[in-house]
Parts: C-alpha cells; structure tokens; sequence
C-alpha cells in the first residue's frame, strides 16, 4: 500500500470516527424538553463501558412493574468522582430525574435478566435513600431538573465535596 493510500486511509478512518464519536455523546435521541423522575429500587449497578447502567424498578401508579436503565458516566468518571463499586446495592430506593428516548428511538435493553427489558433514561440527578443528591451526568439540561433559581454549579460542587469525602472515611 502506498503511503498516500495509506494516509487517505487514516484521514477517512480519523473523520469517520470523529462523527460516530460525536453522535454518541449526543442527547438527539432523548427528550430534553420535559424531565422525568422516577422513583425505583435498584436491581443493578454495573460500572461498565462506554457508560454505567443503574437498573431500576419502578411501581407505576397503576400498580404495574416498569424497569429503567439509567444511563450514566464511565467507570473512569465514576472513579474521578469518588464514586465506587459499593455507591449503590440492590434493594436501594432512589429517586432519578432524567430524561427518556424520544418516541421514534425508543428501544429496550437487555436487563438483568433475560426475561426483563428496561426502559431507557438519560440520569441527570440521582437522590440517594438518605437524600443526598448526586449529580449524575449533565450534557447541558441538568437546570431542568433543578428547583428554579438553583445553581447546578454549586450543586456539583457540594456534590463533589461530599462523595469524595465520604470515599475517604470509607478508606
């Protein structure tokens, strides 16, 4: 191969990538324009990659079961974020505002176990059992799950602050 093809190769594979990169990390196929919260106990947590996945169940106000699958930062941000394997356990309640796929991307993903689909939710904002918040991750719409007037950088601030703290007292 010649050293022009071979750079053609690379610069196509470099641009081609760059648009799947960008893609992904996108909220195009979520609804930003209402939030959701829902409030669940937690059957998972998996630390995975390109993102974590907190399965949780929800009752609906009807009575019947749903299962969501809450997006989430990477096991490296998680780990920058003080946050580790032990942050959430089965059996959990927590309290999650988000965002869910748009009607025309609604997809299920395989959940636990191979008989559950969970419904997909971009987490923005996680409240613990104790009532701790947690920003979770943000792509620019995490005020909409605020109070008005909230400050989201101060939030993330404090919240920062004391899960790294209470990762050292784990220590």
């Amino acid at each position: 191969m010649s050293r022009v093809t071979r750079a053609w190769v690379v610069l196509i594979a470099v641009v081609a990538g760059t648009g799947a990169m960008a893609a992904h990390h996108s909220l195009a196929q979520f609804d930003t324009a209402t939030p959701v919260w829902v409030k669940g106990t937690v059957v998972r947590f998996d630390r995975v990659n390109p993102h974590s996945l907190i399965y949780l169940d929800q009752t609906t106000p009807d009575g019947r079961g749903q299962r969501w699958a809450v997006d989430g930062p990477a096991p490296n941000a998680l780990a920058r974020m003080g946050i580790t394997a032990d942050f959430l356990k089965a059996g959990d309640v927590i309290d999650v505002c988000g965002f869910v796929m748009k009607p025309q991307f609604e997809k299920v993903f395989e959940g636990p176990s191979a008989t559950s689909i969970a419904r997909p939710i971009s987490g923005h904002l996680l409240v613990r059992p104790d009532g701790r918040r947690r920003v979770w991750s943000d792509y620019g719409v995490l005020e909409k799950c605020l109070t008005p007037g909230e400050d989201k950088d101060k939030l993330r601030r404090e919240s920062d602050r004391d899960w790294v703290s209470q990762a050292e007292r784990s220590q």
